[in-house]
Order: C-alpha cells, then structure tokens, then sequence
C-alpha cells in the first residue's frame, strides 16, 4: 500500500497540490532563465574561442575587435578599465557592433573602441544580455622607446601545433605589445574551415594583444579581407590591403606583396606614390616594413627580381630599417643591403624570412647577402625597440635561440639655432620626434578652420632670413604647406592656418631656405 493511498480524498488532493508546486519551484530556474542574475548571465566559450584584437585607428586611444558566432544577437562588447574590476560589468560601456553573416552560417562582427586612455589596461566581453565570452583583457599603446613586439612568417598548416607556440610565447613574453604576420596564414583561402581552425588558434593570444597580418599568395582572398579589422589609411581602392600604425617610435608600413607590380601596370605608380608619401612622412625613429614575398630570398624566382628593381628603391630611398617576410619557409636574416650591395651594420635595410607554422623548405643556395639561414624549424621573431637601438631574437618552437641581431641607429647630431616652440591649444595635442620636429596633432573632437602658432627664440645669432614651415598631413599624407619667412632674431612668433580633421597632423620646423635646386639641400636650424 503506497502512503498517499491512506489518506482521504480531500487530504490526498492537497497533498498532491503541494507536492506539484514544490516540483515546479524547484524547477522554476531551469524553465525560466531569465530570473537569473542579470550581471552574471553565463559563459559562452565559443565566444572566447573566436575573438581576435587589432587597430583600425591610433592605438594609443582605439582598440578593435572582431569575432564570429552562430547567434546574430551576440553583437555587442561591453568594456571598463581593468582596475578595480571585481568580475561586474555594472559599470561598463556597450558598444553594438556591424555585422554581416557567412556562408557557414556563423556571423562576423567587428567593432572599434574609441576615446581610451593610453597606456592603460581595459577588460572587456563580448556577447549578448545572459551569454557573454569570459573576461579578457587589452592594454591601448603607451608614447615610449622600449617596447617588444612579436613577429612570424607563414602560418599555413598545423593550426593546432602553431597556436601552442603562439601560448608559449605569450608565456615566457608577456611583455608583447602586438604581434605581425608575414603572409600565408591559411592554406586554402578560400576555406572557411581552415580560417576557422587558424583563428581559434589564435584567439587565446590574439584577443589579448593586437594582431596585424599582410596577405600572401595562399590567402589572398574575400575570406582574409572579412576576417580582419585593419586601418583603412591605404591608397584609394586598396584600404586594408595597403596600411601603415605607429607603435612608440615605430612606424609599420604592411604592404599586399600580390598587387606590388611594376612600371606601367595596373596602380603601380599609385601604389608607389602612397608608399612613398606614407614612409617619408613619418618622423617616427624606426620604419619597418612587411609583406609576403621576399625581394632577397633564399631560392631565386621571378619575384625577387622583380621587387628589387622595382619596390626596393623606393624602401631605401624612405628610410626602411628593416623588411619582414615569408613564403619559401625557411628563416633567413640577410645582411645589411643598400642599392645592391652589402653594407656595414646600420646601414641599408636588413630582410628577416620567417616561418612559423609545419611546413618547411629546405635551405637554398648560400648567398653573399644572406648572414644566416635556418631550416626545417617552425620559428618566431621577438623584436624589442630600445631608443636608438633594435633587438631581433629569432627562436623556435621550443624557445632556443637560432640567430639574435641589433642594429644601432646613430644619434642625430647637429646644433640647433632656434629653438621652435608651439603654443598651446585646446585644438592639438604636442609632441616631438625624436629628430626635434615638433608635431601638433588635432583632438578627436575638432575640426575646421584652426591656426597653429609657435614661438620662435633664438640660441645663438644667425645672419639673414630664416622660414617657418608648417606641413599639414592626413593619414600620413602632406596636404599642404606654408611657410612663413622672416628674420626670427627680430620676429619671435609664426602662424598658419589649415582646415582640419580630427587626427590630422602639423609638423613645423625651421630652414635657412626653401629651395628646389637639386643638388642642394635646406640646413634645419632648430
């Protein structure tokens, strides 16, 4: 006999009222989730598995983000400083991101965060209102000279074993600020199965710390174009493909070694004019370069040949310290080069071959210009900025040493004459290069008609006339000059006037002249 057939019918019915109502409370939180607390919600770690950080924009204040996910409602990133963080995100900003869906039914989101401070840690989630990925963290870029960076050749097979690399790395050098890639991330660009793989491979790390990658010839396609958020302060027709960032004191120029043609075809002469105006523009103390297909290889091909008479020129003439590359699969560091010829350390540009991933080549022929060759070995690159002074670190996967080098810039020498000050404003922040060129860089919230004025003080007597010239540039590019001519040992002020944009920069310096003779050069007196 049961207990409940025991008892009378009216006390059987209240007993089993009871007991239903209980079952339905303790079930109450399943059936109904939305009495969960709202600032907890639950972890989704799909989420976390396919978040990669990069910069559209300056990234001493902007922070992008892209990730994929199969729900369309999981398009916002909620955002705070990182301290005093206590696991709440009650206080934090929301961002909702665009989006756009792919053919594997999952939905690409990319967003970037503007108006950070910089040099400080944020914490940030992405997801939707009861499913969020868990917390991470990102650093925005500090003004500074020393600073590490990581940088690896292709990718292309064992996604697996390549993002256990990439972890240990992170490891044993938390200190990265961001890491390049050389090209060739994927090996068939066109699977979305392999950019899957390859980026949940990299999000451990990538959603961290920014990643900025060039295309090469295995990956060149829609699918690398949608997968990234890169800055769009390329040529026209070709943003993202063609981009540049500075990083402290160096300036980062990554180039689609794909679309790098030559004299009379397609957009060579465009393509040269905007690599041309983007590398002599910047006075950052350090110009790197990257792309894909090595003008100084390790086996000959076509290419090499080709970048050499035709993009290499154009590197030296700008400046270029270093060029980081791909594609043959074997690491490879040249010697010092300059038009043709190998030079003393400190002079020319030294190219770094890089190879990351599974795949490997043997190695080639031993050049003249090659200083060391490695093959058979997945490696990575830590290279470390020290003021006047470059630090490459070459590993593999296990982290031993398979080649280091530095190069050590010569100190800018020089008297100055006048010393060139800018005036304060509330429309431009103030800096300096390290060549003494003074920079005023307009705020995020102004633009328009604005006049830039500095104070002109002599440090010792100088005869004649002098010229104040203020240029103005936009991503990089001068849009125009003015020049103010007079003799500063009696004038103490100058004054120009530009329409600008937020971001914009004025450079001003001093000349004893302005001059178009070729064979003759204005001496810069401040």
């Amino acid at each position: 006999m049961s207990f409940i057939s025991g008892i009378k019918p009216i006390a059987k019915k209240i007993i089993i009222c009871l007991t239903v109502l209980a079952l339905l409370f303790a079930f109450f939180p399943i059936i109904n989730p939305c009495c969960a607390e709202p600032s907890v919600g639950s972890i989704d770690s799909s989420l976390s598995e396919h978040t990669i950080l990069s910069w559209t924009e300056d990234p001493r204040t902007t922070q992008a983000i892209t990730w994929r996910t199969e729900d369309i409602n999981q398009d916002r990133v909620q955002y705070q400083p990182a301290v005093g963080f206590n696991g709440s995100f009650d206080i934090a900003r929301e961002v909702i991101a665009a989006g756009a869906g792919s053919g594997d039914g999952h939905f690409h989101f990319e967003v970037t965060i503007r108006g950070l401070t910089s040099g400080t840690d944020y914490v940030y989630r992405i997801g939707k209102e009861g499913s969020w990925s868990a917390p991470v963290t990102f650093t925005t870029a500090a003004d500074g000279d020393n600073f590490s960076f990581l940088y690896m050749g292709d990718v292309q097979e064992g996604y697996v074993f390549w993002g256990e690399m990439v972890k240990k790395v992170y490891e044993d050098h938390p200190g990265l600020k961001f890491g390049l890639l050389g090209g060739d991330l994927v090996d068939n660009g066109n699977s979305i199965v392999e950019w899957q793989q390859f980026i949940i491979a990299a999000s451990p790390v990538f959603s961290r710390i920014p990643l900025m990658p060039s295309a090469g010839n295995h990956d060149n396609t829609e699918l690398f174009w949608s997968a990234f958020a890169l800055p769009r302060n390329g040529p026209e027709g070709y943003e993202e493909m063609f981009y540049s960032f500075d990083y402290g004191i160096c300036h980062i120029v990554v180039l689609n070694s794909n679309l790098m043609g030559a004299p009379g075809i397609g957009d060579y002469d465009k393509l040269i004019k905007w690599l041309k105006n983007d590398l002599k523009n910047s006075e950052q103390r350090w110009k790197l370069v990257v792309f894909h297909h090595p003008p100084y290889p390790v086996v000959y091909d076509w290419r090499a040949e080709h970048l050499q008479n035709n993009w290499v020129p154009f590197l030296e003439q700008c400046g270029a310290d270093m060029v980081l590359v791909g594609h043959q699969h074997v690491y490879m560091r040249t010697k010092p080069v300059l038009d043709g010829a190998i030079k003393s350390d400190g002079e020319g540009i030294v190219y770094i071959m890089g190879n990351a991933g599974t795949k490997h080549y043997g190695p080639g022929p031993d050049y003249d210009y090659i200083a060391k060759q490695v093959a058979y070995v997945s490696n990575y690159q830590i290279i470390s900025i020290d003021g006047d002074t470059l630090t490459l670190i070459a590993k593999d996967a296990d982290g031993n040493i398979i080649d280091s080098y530095e190069i050590v810039k010569r100190p800018v020498t020089g008297s100055p004459i006048y010393t060139v000050t800018p005036m304060v404003s509330p429309a431009y922040k103030i800096e300096s290069t390290n060549d003494g060129i003074m920079i005023m860089t307009v705020n995020i919230d102004v633009s328009g008609m604005k006049y830039f004025g500095v104070q002109v003080e002599p440090v010792k007597t100088h005869a004649g006339d002098e010229t104040v010239v203020f240029s103005h540039l936009r991503d990089g590019v001068q849009l125009v000059i003015n020049a103010t001519k007079a003799d500063f040992d009696v004038v103490d002020t100058a004054q120009a006037g530009f329409n600008v944009q937020p971001g914009d920069m004025v450079k001003v310096y001093m000349v004893d002249e302005l001059t178009n003779v070729i064979d003759h050069n204005p001496t810069i007196l401040q």
